[in-house]
């Protein structure tokens, strides 16, 4: 294979599980995240200029698509979108974030839209996206509730918990969880729920705390592949220019 066919070549795609929606907030049956690849094209086909011919091109999650529809207002659609691709990745915790957000912002279309954003930002989490978005999100939608024991515990175990933290990607800040856990702990005796409403099982934080570990493997190991790529490249580069100097001194 060349040195170009190497640097351009496609990802394969990931197979993924099927499942519907869940609209409880029970425990559910928990598979590892898969997510749903499509061609870079398919979502950012407004780049490639008409009458143009793709010769390769890279493979982006599916639910990329969704956060286009949101950034568009299209709402409606980006829900539709995401619940089909919930048949296909039901952990998929892209596709939850994006529905959680389209959910919310029309939320005033529909009164259950705001439950069923709370329910995508925690289905996120359990999934396994801790940039602190969804978890942004879970506590001010359980605070607008006055569920304030519930989202006593989501920051607990944001802030107390040591197998827990954001990624290294995210936008998570405990400075400003910690602000809303003394903002909730002065207004519990005005809570909507009881203590022994609970938000996450023992088996649901066993599962949100193994998926930051299994994040911090995969940061790892792409981290270790990207660099093993690059000097495979740079050495590869310097060999075949090495090889072109030559044959130009030979010449001349």
């Amino acid at each position: 294979m060349s040195f170009f066919s190497k640097l351009f070549g496609n990802k394969r795609s990931n197979s993924a599980a099927t499942e519907n929606e869940q609209t409880s907030n029970s425990s559910e049956e928990f598979a590892a995240p898969k997510t749903t690849m499509v061609p870079i094209s398919s979502v950012n086909s407004s780049f490639v200029p008409e009458g143009s011919t793709i010769l390769c091109q890279t493979e982006i999650p599916a639910y990329c698509s969704i956060g286009n529809l949101i950034f568009e207002k299209r709402y409606a659609e980006a829900i539709e979108m995401g619940l089909v691709l919930l048949n296909d990745s039901p952990n998929d915790p892209g596709v939850h974030i994006n529905l959680m957000d389209a959910y919310f912002k029309s939320r005033d279309s529909n009164p259950e839209y705001f439950d069923k954003s709370t329910y995508h930002a925690k289905r996120a989490m359990l999934c396994g996206h801790h940039t602190g978005y969804a978890e942004d999100r879970l506590a001010k939608n359980l605070d607008k509730k006055k569920l304030f024991h519930q989202s006593l515990q989501l920051l607990n175990l944001i802030l107390d918990n040591p197998e827990f933290h954001f990624s290294s990607h995210g936008i998570g800040n405990s400075v400003d969880f910690n602000k809303r856990r003394e903002n909730v702990l002065r207004k519990m005796d005005k809570a909507a729920d009881t203590e022994a409403d609970i938000l996450f099982t023992h088996e649901e934080i066993a599962q949100i705390i193994q998926s930051v570990k299994d994040n911090d493997a995969a940061e790892k190991a792409e981290r270790r592949a990207s660099e093993e790529r690059i000097a495979k490249l740079e050495s590869q580069i310097a060999n075949e220019f090495g090889d072109i100097l030559g044959s130009l001194r030979q010449k001349s």
